[in-house]
Formats: C-alpha cells, structure tokens, sequence
C-alpha cells in the first residue's frame, strides 16, 4: 500500500503563494512597527534634546543674571556706605561699613569672564570704571582721615558711579531681554513639536493597531501551523490515527501511570492477513480503503482511553489502560478481532477482513516500550504462524521459534533504528580495467549478533513483508552514497537488487524516480537488478513497471542470468540494458568445459542483443582472463575486491590505478 499525497501540484502552488504572501505580509507589518518605533524615539531623542537644551540655557541666564545682580547690589552697596560715611563726617562704624564694600564685586566680574558671559573687551571696561571709582573712594576715605576738603572728591565719585551703575543694569536688562528671546524660540519649538507630535503619535497608533492585528494573526495561523506540523509528525495522514512516534508517547505514559497506580495495561499488535492479495487484486486504492476501514473498526471496538495508531503498511496497535491480567487482554483482543472479521464493502467488492493479533501485559512482558513492542510483535507472529487469530506473549514456547520471531521483530526494530547498512563490490570495466560502478550489498549491523549477511534475513523480510520497507531503504542509501561520490567527482553507477514484490508494485517507478530527484542523481547511474524468476508470477504487470522505469531513464539488469526457468522470450518483451552472469558458471569455467560453454553462449546471446554483460564471482585471473578473452563486457568478485564499507571502498578507489587489470 502507498500513502500519497492527492493534492495537486495547483493546490500545492496555491499553498506556497499564501504562505509566501503571508510571510510577506508579515515581515511588512514587523517593518511598519519598527518605523513606528523609530519615529516615536526620534521624537522623544528630539523632544528630550531641545527640553535638555532648554534648561541648560535656562540655567546659565539665570546664573549670569544672578552675577550682574549681585554686582549692581554690590557697587550701589559701597555707593551707600560712601554716602553715610560722607555725611556723619566718616566716623569710624562707617569707614568699617565702607571698607567692606571696596571691591566687592571683583569675585562677580571674575565669574563672569571666566564663563565667557560677557565680551572680553566690555568686561574690561567695566573692570576699569569699577576699579576707577573704588580708587576714588579709597583717596576719600584717605583724606576724611587727614580732615582735607573732599567736596570735589566727593563730585567725581558720583561722576565715576553713574556710568558704572548704567553699564551693570545695561547688561542685566539685556540678559534679562536675552532669556526672554531664548524662552520664546524654546515655546515656539515647543509648540512645533506638539504638532508634529499630534499628527504622527496617531498615525503610529494607527500603524501600531494594523501591525498589532497582522502579527497575532501570523503568529496564530504560526501557532496552528506548528500544531499541524506536530500532529502530522506524530499521525498517519491516510487514516488519522497515532503513528509509531505517539505509540512510544502513549507506551512511555502507560507505563508511568501504571507505576504510580499500579494498575496493568496490555498492547495489542495487529497486523492484517492477505492484505497483499486486496492491493494486488483490487489496486491501491481498495488497499487505502480497506486501512481506512480497518482503522475505523478499531476505533469503534476500542474502550475510552485507549489509544489506537497505525504503525505502517497494514500493521496497527492498540494501548489499553487497566487491563489487570492475560485473561482479560485476551477476551480484549479476540473482541477487537471480531469486529475486524466482519465482511468490508470495497467499490462494491464484499472483502473478507481477517488480522493476526499479538498481545503483550506491563509489567509481566517487558518492562518498557520497546520491549513491550518486541514481545507482542512474537506474540503476532505465533498467531499468524499457527492461524490463531489471537496469542499472548510466550516466554516458555519453543526457543527455535522464538529466536526466529524474536529474530522478525529485531529485524522491524532495526529498520527503523538505521541499522541497515551498505557495502560495495566493485566493477571493473574489463576494457580498461578501471571501476565502472558498485553493486550495493546489504548487511545488517544487528546490536548483539553483529554484522549479518543478507541471507540471514531477506528471506525473513519477504515473509513477514518487510521487503517492501528494506528496498526503500536500500535505495535511499545508495542513492545517498552515489550524490557523494559525484560530489567527489566520480561518477560510478550503482546497482542495486530489487525485491521481487517490487516488479508488481505500479507504485514502485514514482518511488524511485522521487529518490533520484530527492539526492539529484542522474537515472544512468542507477541500475536496478532483477532476477528471472521474480518474472515468472505475473510477467504483464512487471514487464509494465520495467517499461516505466526505463522510460524514467534507469538501467535494468538480469541477475543470476542461466539460472532460472524464465523463457528466453521475456528478452524480447521486456530488453534488460545488461545480463550478469550467475557466479556458478563463471568459478568453475576454467575447470569445467560446460561452466565455460554456458558463459560464452550468454556473452554471445548479449552481444547478439546488444546488452552489456556483466560476470560475477571471478576469484582469479585465470577467469577474469577468460571472460576478457570471450568480450564480457564487466566483472565482479573477489580477485578484484571483496564488497568494502563506504569508508575502505574510498581508499581502494584511490588506490586502484596502481592496480589496473587489463588482461
């Protein structure tokens, strides 16, 4: 079965276009808000400057207004006493009074020159009259005390005053006038300011409102984008249900629970029988319909609190709360299985619907999640095995069989676990004994078993159906692989063996044509390797995915080519771009006169029909120089290299032109 996405490139382009638009609108709004801003801290960077500026000057009129006070108050102080000491016939109190006010003011008129409050040349000629009249003053205190006539004296330091006097209050009136200027321009700026404060303040309140609403609109519609990203991470999009991602959750919060309340909970793991024969017979989308229903039933069978997800392909799970021992997981289970077996309606096509059921109790069965997982998937496999409908987990059923089940469920962890990984067995071009490509050799990297070879589980996989999810694998992979060497600048095909399920999957070219475009790799390097017998079940609908996947522009080969029973005619449906050569016939050659006749009538068959022809299993020169004596195009095997790791096959790649084998 295939999950596609049924949106079409339209709806698809009309998506982005709102997204963009949205984005855009978006940052406009961020960008009005920060002009907003910005003009805002302008005007109060403005506001508080003139205010600033204000006061500053402000505060210096008033200091150099209290200087010029303060010496007016001085000279007409030292006037008056010189006038009292005048007419009491300068007793000694006033000459005391008298003295005090000479030169009083001098502090003041330092003041002021020191702060530049005053011209320089002004200044001086107030110092002067000031220092002129308190120099009268003295020679008339000087001569009372003589008793001489001070009476002309007494003139000129009147004549000497009324200048001095008119000078300071010249000076103070003009900074007074001076202060009201300043004040007057401050209001008018002031009053400036307001205005364009009241056109702009609304006007940003305005933008502020629109950039306010357009950005908790994008941040909601963010919001609700971030929460369909999560449920689509943790759903299937065919059926709605949890995924493998929120069983772990649920199983994680199960088991918490249950250790704060102590009570058990059972998983039941169900995977459909025949669901392949549904798809086969009645085409993908009988398949969707059928998972849709299936997933509807579960539902509908399930208690409150239950949690019911799709793990993949045809297989689902159900978490039950409170189930207090097996008896009960098992009257569970067989309730849920009825309701599964009840006949479905497919595009008018009455289906039988049967699952196999395994079930699996916390604590008794495992102790967390994956363990949970892996028993009730062993619990699946014996009630498929023995046709049972419902098993619960066995820790004392036979140890043969229970490896083996133990072995299917490592085998569906470790997909997903990433343990799957590639070697590559060189191909030399026998022509110029450089490498022409690599043939992708699968292992699993199994946690306590170590690396495994594929004999070990493919036959596993296509019983249990994982074939379809390690082919997928194995092309991403590889197809990652290829993106890094052209990235190195090489550019070496790859061949990669595909399962025979694959050839009548319709759905199969798209997925390879998405993994190409997916690391941009060109379709000619890629070759994928089919075997003659995987032709035989339904030739029409394979021929059909073949024909589709050389349209794409992928090369197909026949592999193990002599040893199966198809008819030489599938040649002519169906041209393969090259035949390989089974390893069988090619080690024994040199030994075995018809090993050696079998090999070069396929080179001549090939040659005849214009493919590329390709042996494997050469271990020695004595066969690599008889298939280049018989025109074989390519060859593989372990007197050229042994299959190496991506790591090891980079350093043989460097290594290889010291080594060139040209027969």
């Amino acid at each position: 079965m295939s999950d596609v996405n049924r949106t079409g490139v339209p709806g698809t382009r009309r998506w982005v276009t709102r997204r963009l638009a949205s984005r855009a609108l978006a940052r406009t709004a961020i960008a009005g808000t920060a002009v907003g801003i910005a003009v805002l801290a302008t005007l109060a960077v403005v506001g508080s400057a003139v205010t600033s500026d204000a006061t500053t000057q402000v505060r210096r009129a008033q200091e150099i207004t209290r200087a010029w006070n303060n010496i007016s108050s001085h000279i007409n102080g030292q006037d008056a006493a010189l006038r009292g000491f005048l007419a009491t016939g300068g007793t000694q109190y006033r000459r005391s009074q008298l003295d005090q006010t000479i030169d009083s003011a001098r502090s003041d008129l330092d003041w002021l020159q020191e702060h530049d409050a005053i011209d320089r040349v002004e200044l001086d000629v107030i110092r002067g009259a000031y220092a002129n009249y308190s120099r009268i003053v003295v020679q008339i205190m000087a001569m009372v005390g003589r008793e001489a006539s001070v009476q002309g004296y007494a003139e000129l330091a009147s004549l000497a005053f009324a200048p001095l006097r008119d000078e300071v209050l010249e000076n103070v009136r003009h900074n007074d006038d001076k202060l009201t200027g300043y004040l007057a321009g401050v209001d008018q700026r002031t009053a400036f300011q307001r205005m364009v404060a009241a056109i702009i303040i609304p006007f940003c309140a305005v933008v502020f409102g629109l950039c306010a609403v357009v950005l908790v609109g994008y941040q909601r519609r963010a919001e609700r984008q971030a929460a369909s990203r999560l449920h689509d991470a943790t759903h299937d999009p065919l059926t709605g249900l949890g995924n493998r991602t929120l069983l772990g959750e649920r199983l994680r919060t199960a088991i918490g629970n249950t250790d704060d309340a102590g009570e058990p909970f059972c998983l039941l793991l169900i995977d459909l029988d025949r669901f392949k024969e549904v798809n086969d017979t009645l085409g993908h989308h009988c398949g969707d319909q059928l998972l849709v229903g299936v997933a509807e039933r579960l539902v509908g069978a399930s208690r409150e609190g239950d949690e019911v997800v799709r793990l993949g392909g045809d297989e689902f799970a159900l978490v039950m709360p409170n189930t207090p021992d097996r008896a009960g997981a098992l009257e569970a289970a067989r309730r849920v299985l009825a309701a599964l077996r009840q006949p479905m309606d497919l595009d008018g096509i009455t289906v039988d619907v049967d699952a196999s059921i395994g079930v699996s109790l916390y604590p008794a069965d495992g102790t967390d999640a994956p363990g949970l997982l892996r028993h009730a998937d062993v619990a699946m496999y014996t009630a498929k095995r023995a046709h049972a409908g419902v098993a619960a987990y066995d820790p004392d059923q036979d140890q043969n069989d229970a490896n083996k089940l133990t072995m299917q469920s490592d085998l569906r962890q470790g997909v997903s676990r990433g343990e799957l990984v590639l070697y590559y067995q060189p191909k030399i071009d026998m022509a110029t004994g450089q490498p022409s490509g690599m043939e992708a050799l699968l292992r699993w990297q199994h946690p306590q078993l170590g690396l495994l070879a594929p004999d070990r589980f493919i036959p596993m996989a296509e019983e249990t159906g994982l074939i379809d999810l390690i082919t997928t694998e194995v092309l991403d992979m590889a197809l990652r692989q290829v993106r890094e060497w052209y990235d190195a600048g090489r550019a070496l095909r790859v061949s990669v063996n595909v399962a025979a399920r694959s050839l009548f999957d319709v759905t199969f070219p798209e997925q390879v044509v998405a993994a190409l475009e997916r690391y941009d790799v060109p379709p000619e390097l890629l070759t994928l390797e089919i075997t003659e017998t995987a032709l035989i079940a339904d030739p029409e609908r394979a021929n059909l995915v073949l024909e589709r996947l050389r349209a794409h522009g992928v090369d197909i080969s026949i592999d193990d080519f002599g040893t199966g029973y198809s008819s030489i005619a599938h040649l002519r449906a169906m041209p393969p771009h090259e035949l390989k050569i089974d390893r069988s016939f090619v080690m024994r050659m040199c030994t075995d006169a018809r090993d050696e006749t079998i090999v070069r009538a396929v080179v001549e068959l090939a040659k005849g029909l214009n493919l590329r022809v390709v042996a494997e299993g050469v271990e020695d020169a004595g066969a690599f120089e008889a298939l280049s004596a018989l025109g074989c195009d390519e060859a593989q095997g372990y007197h050229i290299s042994r299959p190496l790791p991506p790591a090891e096959l980079a350093a043989w790649l460097e290594t290889v032109h010291e080594n060139v084998m040209v027969a």
